[in-house]
């Protein structure tokens, strides 16, 4: 081998450097995309409205959670022949059966004859398995779904993953505003928009519509 030749090595300051940089650049491009991805989310769900003509389904489901005029919503749309069912997800144990005819605003015999009570679902993921479970039994694959504007994206993802041929009408309910919040809407309305899109993403992270082990279920939680 030639006396002369040379082997150049890199200087180890120099490779710590450059994986600095492109890490830093990794980590930005991310955060740029989660805060454009958010942007998308508000937009979205703060424009969402039902739509204007609506098609007749099978059943109609509503999901329990926070924000009001969900229920009434549903109530509404059986009233109204949108229907012949419908199948409220999610209700707390402690609710009566009573108190959920008195909220959708149905009569006895509408009440006793057209609607569905699922006590088992605790979280979003639990309304897509019941919703699916519900709708297997009874041979549905059209319903509309009613549920909040911002909770909707994530409610058609867990239903849509339980029962990937079910098509899904969405109806989504604004939330009462809060006459005392100002213009930009408040510090309570921003916290539930980033939990919500927070748990948007975990759903597309993981499989939407499968049950999570028991210690992560209620981390799932709405």
């Amino acid at each position: 081998m030639s006396s002369n030749t040379q082997i150049t090595v890199t200087p180890r300051p120099k490779i710590i450097s450059a994986l600095f940089k492109l890490t830093r650049f990794l980590f930005g491009f991310a955060a740029m995309l989660l805060l454009c991805g958010f942007i998308a989310f508000v937009l979205h769900v703060s424009r969402a409205a039902p739509p204007d003509i609506i098609a007749k389904a099978d059943g109609i489901v509503v999901l329990t959670g926070k924000g009001g005029g969900r229920l009434s919503a549903g109530g509404d749309l059986l009233k109204q022949k949108y229907a012949e069912r419908l199948f409220v997800s999610g209700v707390n144990p402690a609710t009566t059966s009573t108190q959920v005819q008195e909220l959708l605003g149905l009569s006895d015999e509408q009440y006793q004859c057209c609607v569905d009570l699922d006590f088992k679902a605790e979280n979003t993921i639990g309304n897509g398995i019941e919703t699916a479970n519900w709708a297997r039994a009874l041979g549905y694959e059209n319903i509309i779904l009613v549920t909040s504007a911002y909770h909707m994206p994530r409610a058609k993802l867990e239903l849509s993953g339980a029962m990937s041929e079910l098509n899904i009408i969405a109806y989504p309910v604004k939330s009462d505003k809060d006459v005392n919040a100002p213009w930009w809407g408040g510090q309570p309305l921003w916290n539930r928009y980033f939990r919500e899109y927070g748990k948007l993403l975990v759903s597309y992270a993981r499989e939407p519509g499968s049950r999570p082990s028991p210690k992560n279920d209620k981390a799932q939680d709405e």
